[in-house]
């Protein structure tokens, strides 16, 4: 044989023996199915009362912890999941953990913003866009959006009612406001070309439940309303040709005749003279500087803002919700307090803050959650059961989280990147505990006598979770143990902010493994047993992956160079070689159908050749695949050079 058959023959090896890597997925499956998924009891509200009864003691009073720091975009829904949990509503809070930090820099920005958006309106900013930042397009919008619904409830728009073929629906004003304003703005953006999937999107968002046919009988409603608004901005920006508003007829408000486009645009500069004529009136007896002080909170709402808004409503029965706003100068340490002076941002430390202040006298475990996060309703009643009838003691329970409810809002690499994650979390997670007390930041409960005893969180830790995870075994010997109940979350959108979230946590593993290292007083099999367990979980494996996925463009560049030689092999194992590479593809788009229903639905493509498109990105796993460890190996290169990231950052969310 020559060297160039024996370089194919080696990479034939190599790839045969990462096929039977790959189908461990299906031995994880059935481990997981036998020992967890298919054993789950069949618990109700009344059997866990009747086996609370029945065990002479009191049913676990449940506290949920979600810290919030700038999630106004998705915190509202998540409070109203949150409230629909299967379990007696007296004996289960939320506890939502904002941070004051973004109410002082909502306040620092808000003058400025105010004084701009007063000036554009007024008209003494006559000229281009250019000079209007978002924050003050966004709140002039609003501000027509609102005007533009006075104008409409005071029937001057009425009198042209085949514009509005149907009545708005009972929806709050804001509500109506800011979708109105939500459209505008997204209409300038695409110059007004903004794709029908995309107002779909938005009306399924305001409108959860509705069909696509209610959609299409709804959004002709509000688009009327909204073209007046853009050629009001326009005159107010100095447009002496209206071409936002021209484009935003023929593609969005799809009127292909050029009769049609006139006719709705000569019926819309006469609504948006009214518009105009209000906003004079408005500006004559100052009223404009007290409209942008109402719409302010509700176009730039922030956290807190939103909790006030839930918590104020009080037209439901729900457990209790409470507010903890952790100020910008609290120290992060357990039972400590303030120091004078900001202090860095981190979960760990709005944790701690809660733990101590918030969480009631009766408390037996605590649950944590993401901003964004939609458990499955039973989870507290499985919860409660293992804690009444289980006589192993266990005090940690840590569920998988399947990040792919924002799957039709990202691009290809993090679509790919979130089936195999949940994949992970449905199967190999129970593996990873028989070898690693593995703890998650969501989707995670822990009996709140055994936080008190570690003293919270690490605040200072990049990876809070795995440090939470690894002090309990190493101080106390507790071990989580799986919860088959999985809680739905996002994954980061773009490959950059994947990137960050992925280098947080492969720098915050190695972190962990550091501060291992120098603990003192633990019993030293626990520190090797864990040390070494972290380390093949951590740069063994990443350093392995990485250098597997080098292994493709490496044979096909010595392929091209004629120095792989594949006729060693009969053809017809050639071609079932290539045969073989269809699995991966196929288990890809198998995981897809798996987690369908975990995915936001409100984002789905509108028409069959977007759904074909959706297919075509998952058909990118090949390169998607080499990308895969790179955040980590960055982070074990980062590390090597002094150049470690040190600083918790949060991950983007998109909205819902």
């Amino acid at each position: 044989m020559t060297i160039s058959q024996y370089i194919y023959l080696v990479a034939v090896a190599a790839y045969v023996l990462l096929f039977l890597m790959f189908s461990r997925f299906f031995l994880w499956k059935r481990y997981a199915e036998k020992r967890y998924w298919h054993v789950r009891p069949n618990v109700t509200i009344s059997s866990i009362l009747e086996t609370s009864r029945v065990c002479e003691n009191p049913l676990p009073f449940f506290s949920i912890l979600i810290p919030a720091r700038n999630e106004s975009q998705v915190i509202e829904k998540t409070l109203r999941h949150m409230q629909q949990l299967n379990y007696p509503k007296n004996s289960y809070e939320v506890i939502v953990v904002t941070d004051e930090k973004e109410t002082l820099e909502a306040d620092r920005i808000k003058p400025s913003t105010m004084k701009k958006t007063l000036a554009f309106l007024i008209g003494t900013m006559k000229g281009c866009l250019e000079p209007l930042g978002s924050e003050e397009r966004s709140l002039s919008l609003s501000v027509l959006s609102e005007i533009a619904l006075l104008e409409y409830h005071t029937t001057k728009m009425k009198e042209h009612t085949w514009l509005s073929p149907l009545e708005l629906t009972n929806e709050p004003r804001w509500r109506s406001r800011e979708l109105i304003s939500t459209l505008a703005t997204e209409l300038i953006q695409s110059r007004g070309r903004l794709h029908m999937g995309r107002v779909y999107c938005l009306l399924r968002r305001a409108y959860p439940g509705s069909s696509d046919d209610d959609i299409a009988r709804l959004y002709p409603n509000y688009l009327c309303l909204t073209l007046p608004v853009i050629a009001t901005f326009e005159s107010l920006a100095g447009s002496s040709h209206p071409r936002l508003l021209h484009a935003a007829i023929k593609c969005t408000a799809q009127a292909g005749h050029k009769v049609t486009q006139d006719i709705l645009a000569s019926f819309t500069n006469i609504i948006a003279q009214g518009m105009s004529s209000s906003l004079q009136n408005l500006i004559h007896t100052d009223e404009v500087r007290h409209l942008c002080h109402d719409v302010y909170p509700y176009c730039f709402p922030t956290t807190q803002n939103i909790v006030a808004r839930v918590l104020g409503e009080g037209n439901m029965p729900h457990p209790v919700i409470k507010h903890v706003d952790v100020p910008h100068d609290y120290d992060g340490l357990w039972l400590s307090g303030r120091q004078g002076s900001p202090v860095p941002s981190t979960k760990g430390r709005a944790l701690n803050y809660a733990l101590t202040r918030a969480v009631s006298t009766e408390t037996a475990i605590c649950g944590f959650y993401d901003a964004e996060s939609r458990p499955q309703a039973d989870v507290l009643l499985f919860v409660a059961y293992q804690k009444l009838t289980l006589k192993n003691e266990t005090k940690i329970w840590q569920g998988p989280v399947f990040q792919v409810r924002n799957f039709y809002e990202m691009g290809p690499f993090s679509k790919i990147a979130s089936l195999y994650q949940a994949i992970a979390h449905d199967w190999y997670l129970p593996v990873v505990f028989r070898r690693l007390p593995f703890v998650g930041g969501t989707n995670l409960y822990v009996e709140f006598s055994l936080l008190q005893a570690l003293g919270g969180y690490d605040h200072q830790s990049l990876t809070e979770d795995l440090e939470l995870g690894t002090r309990a075994y190493l101080t106390t010997g507790a071990w989580p143990d799986y919860l088959p109940y999985a809680s739905s979350e996002q994954t980061p959108p773009s490959f950059l902010s994947f990137y960050r979230q992925r280098l947080r946590w492969g720098a915050g593993h190695l972190q962990v493994m550091d501060k291992i290292r120098r603990s003192e007083g633990s019993p030293p099999a626990r520190k090797e047993l864990l040390l070494r367990h972290l380390s093949i979980k951590g740069p063994y494996e990443w350093t392995f992956y990485q250098t597997v996925t080098l292994l493709p463009p490496t044979m096909l560049f010595l392929y091209l160079t004629g120095n792989v030689d594949p006729s060693i092999l009969p053809p017809f194992i050639r071609i079932l070689l290539n045969v073989l590479s269809l699995v991966y593809i196929c288990f890809t788009f198998y995981a897809f159908f798996r987690y369908r229903h975990f995915l936001d639905q409100t984002s789905r493509p509108l028409t069959w050749y977007g759904h074909l498109g959706v297919g075509a990105e998952l058909c990118f796993l090949p390169l998607a695949a080499f990308f895969f460890p790179v955040p980590y190996t960055s982070a074990m290169i980062l590390k090597a050079i002094g150049r470690s990231p040190k600083t918790w950052t949060k991950t983007p969310r998109t909205g819902e």
